[in-house]
């Protein structure tokens, strides 16, 4: 009997000694998470979460400044440069947290709305595909004093409130997108990181338990890791906010922590970057002391903490430095059936490289991953848990690249990112709610075979699915499958119907400069081919006549009026006072000549008839009222013989007569997408730059119908801008469409 109770009461004890190993006393413990808030409020919009140490803490949500992989080392600095002064502007009795977070999460496409059929297959190929989110948080807490009885301070609560705002101002004006949460938020935060679930719409928080090496929820377990042991501080003696990796033999610089977004079968990781802001005085105080401690004892290693005591208390006092106190650790999250040495070992062989080498003795599991909830950094241990380091140090150990997340905008056209997902982006750079130009003129340039055509295809297929007009000039067939699909209009150029269009025939009303620019650079081309060189002379005369041509036609000419004969009497009576001849002329017999001058001018113009518009009736009336003009203004050097000869092969009866002489199928206006086919032409000299103009001119003509969006997209384009004539519109062009666009 004696021996049954014995084995009772052992197996008693076993009972007690496991379940207080697994489940703790159920005394502090128990209560630890009780213990953390008081309460959240909303004020002023923003979330406060109170501790029932007396802190309180609001939390922005903001996105890291560095663009990764974009190989900008300056803006690695700038974000060290922008946390230094955010510290600055907080000082004495706050804490900067700051929360990485990176998800693994499976690709769903979030544009439940009704697609086209290739829209649909791509996001069907990419469905499920697994890729890292990335989302960040700052949180700000003001420091309680220390005390039985907790006070409301006044001062101290508006000065918290103040600091708060100023910060966002800060990262506002350097370009950082800041938000405060608000109540529900910041209490979903919590509890979100309480679940270590960033990623379900709905979370739920089952049995928790820890010990000596991981924390248990439910399915999940999660390491903390603690980036620096504060009993052996293996840092390296200098440190930058970046390092170099090799990309095809060429250095690329990543953020200096940027293997924490990569940790293999980690399902979440939450990086913890805590910023303490101690009073400078003291702390440099008792800097100088712990100098002198180690000075009264002369050895090489405390000779080395004099010589590094020294150089940092020089910083402080050169450059104006700050002191603080840091912390660091990575939460990784895992399923419950992975083995964490995997992820152990990924962190010590990457930081390792560094020269950083993260804490093996990070026992208080618990106690670490309590000190990271929001607000609640300063349960963190003074004597463990912090270390003192200049701030400039502290800010190269933060996180600070973004992974890129689809834009906020109406126009979306998907790109894969370097994870493998689709990623919207507004090519427009204007339409989004971030807008970055009002320009959205734009030239995708590569190789022969990069997949310039390729790309173009996606993106106008995709611009057209969202309510875009596109006019496309296309060389090499390019996009005759894709305008077959989607039901456009595609106009191959050939000899027997090559694209014609009347570029003369206009209502008064359209006559402008930008109408009159285009048919000035369609004569000119035509005259002086694509790599002619043009006066300002013969510009000017171009111009004149296209502008007479026109007010013959529209209004007539039945004379000049008082005014102009005026001014005709004044320019000839200064061409013929300059001229060596009739010096024994009197002043009524040159009065009487120049009278009869303008009286033939008059006559000549009177001859001339605009009957219709076309280029037909442009050439006939140029090649009359050029040689007027010369002679009008004694301007010489004007070669009339090439003009004629040049103009004459689109005349009635030359080789290109249709060209410039027939109208465009006006439905072409109500066509949403229409795709001319010039490769039969793409070598000509003459013809690929001038029907090039006549498209850009039917775009000009479709954008002014105030109705969808438009785009143009010119093929090979290299070709068009070589002549400079050509250049020269593409460049006048890009002011109206950059308006209207």
């Amino acid at each position: 009997m004696t021996l049954y109770i014995i084995l009772i009461f052992v197996a008693l004890c076993a009972g007690m000694a496991i379940s207080v190993h697994a489940f703790g006393t159920g005394g502090k413990r128990k209560r630890i998470f009780q213990d953390i808030y008081f309460s959240v409020e909303d004020t002023e919009g923003v979330g406060v979460l109170y501790t029932k140490t007396g802190e309180y803490s609001a939390v922005l949500k903001i996105e890291n400044p560095v663009q990764k992989y974009s190989a900008n080392i300056d803006s690695y600095y700038d974000f060290t440069h922008l946390f230094s002064a955010l510290a600055l502007t907080l000082g004495e009795g706050y804490a900067i947290h700051k929360q990485d977070i990176f998800v693994r999460k499976r690709f769903v496409n979030e544009d439940t709305g009704k697609q086209e059929f290739l829209s649909e297959s791509y996001f069907r190929y990419f469905k499920g595909r697994a890729y890292t989110d990335s989302m960040c948080y700052l949180t700000i807490t003001q420091e309680a004093r220390k005390s039985r009885l907790f006070s409301f301070d006044n001062k101290k609560w508006r000065d918290f409130l103040v600091k708060i705002r100023k910060v966002q101002d800060q990262l506002r004006d350097s370009g950082v997108q800041a938000r405060f949460l608000n109540k529900s938020e910041a209490s979903d935060y919590v509890d979100r990181y309480f679940a270590m679930n960033f990623k379900d719409r709905i979370i739920s928080m089952t049995n928790f338990k820890s010990d000596d090496e991981s924390v248990s929820m439910g399915d999940k377990r999660c390491k903390v890791y603690s980036l620096v042991d504060v009993d052996c501080i293996s840092l390296p003696s200098m440190i930058r906010p970046y390092t170099n990796i090799e990309v095809n033999n060429t250095e690329m610089p990543v953020d200096l922590v940027s293997a924490i977004d990569s940790i293999p079968n980690a399902d979440t990781v939450v990086y913890n970057q805590v910023i303490f802001l101690p009073n400078q005085k003291r702390e440099l105080s008792l800097l100088d002391k712990k100098k002198n401690r180690h000075a009264s004892i002369p050895n090489p290693s405390n000779q080395a903490a004099v010589e590094d005591i020294k150089r940092v208390q020089e910083v402080i006092a050169r450059e104006s430095k700050q002191l603080v106190y840091s912390h660091f650790n990575l939460i990784v999250a895992v399923s419950g059936d992975t083995d964490l040495q995997k992820c152990t070992n990924h962190l010590e062989n990457a930081f390792g490289r560094m020269g950083i080498h993260i804490s093996k003795r990070a026992y208080n599991q618990l106690e670490l991953f309590v000190g990271s909830f929001p607000g609640n950094c300063y349960s963190l241990d003074e004597e463990y848990d912090r270390f003192l380091t200049l701030s400039d140090a502290a800010m190269c150990l933060m996180y600070k690249e973004r992974v890129q997340h689809s834009e906020d905008t109406p126009v979306k056209v998907y790109y894969t990112d370097r994870q493998g997902v689709p990623v919207a982006i507004d090519i427009t750079g204007k339409e989004g709610r971030q807008k970055l130009t009002d320009n959205s003129n734009f030239f995708a340039l590569g190789p022969s075979g990069s997949g310039k055509s390729f790309h173009m295809n996606s993106v106008v297929r995709q611009l057209h699915e969202q309510g875009t007009d596109i006019v496309m000039v296309d060389t090499g067939n390019s996009y005759e499958g894709l305008c077959e699909y989607l039901g456009g209009k595609y106009i191959s150029y050939t000899e027997e119907r090559p694209i014609t269009m009347n570029p003369f025939r206009i209502h008064k009303e359209e006559m402008n400069v930008e109408k009159t620019g285009f048919l000035k650079n369609l004569v000119l081309l035509i005259w002086k081919g694509t790599q002619g060189t043009v006066t300002k002379t013969e510009d000017r005369l171009v111009e004149n006549v296209i502008t007479d041509y026109y007010d013959a036609y529209f209004n007539g000419f039945d004379g000049f009026t008082p005014m102009q004969r005026e001014d005709l009497r004044k320019s000839l009576a200064i061409d013929e006072r300059n001229r060596d001849g009739n010096r024994e002329e009197s002043e009524q017999e040159r009065n009487s000549r120049i009278e009869c001058m303008i009286d033939e001018m008059e006559r000549r113009r009177k001859e001339l008839k605009v009957e219709e518009l076309s280029f037909n009736s442009f050439y006939e009336y140029s090649v009359q009222r050029i040689p007027d003009i010369c002679h009008e203004n004694h301007i010489s050097g004007i070669d009339l013989s090439t003009y004629r000869y040049m103009m004459k092969d689109f005349y009635r009866g030359g080789n290109h007569e249709k060209t410039l002489n027939e109208n465009m199928d006006s439905s072409l206006f109500d066509e949403t997408f229409v795709v001319f086919e010039i490769d039969s032409i793409k070598d000509d000299p003459l013809l690929f730059p001038l029907v090039t103009l006549i498209i850009m001119d039917v775009f000009l003509q479709k954008m002014r119908i105030k109705k969808n969006r438009k785009v143009l997209v010119i093929e090979e384009a290299w070709k068009a801008i070589a002549s400079p004539l050509m250049a020269e519109y593409i460049k006048f062009m890009c002011a109206p469409v950059k308006v209207a666009s």
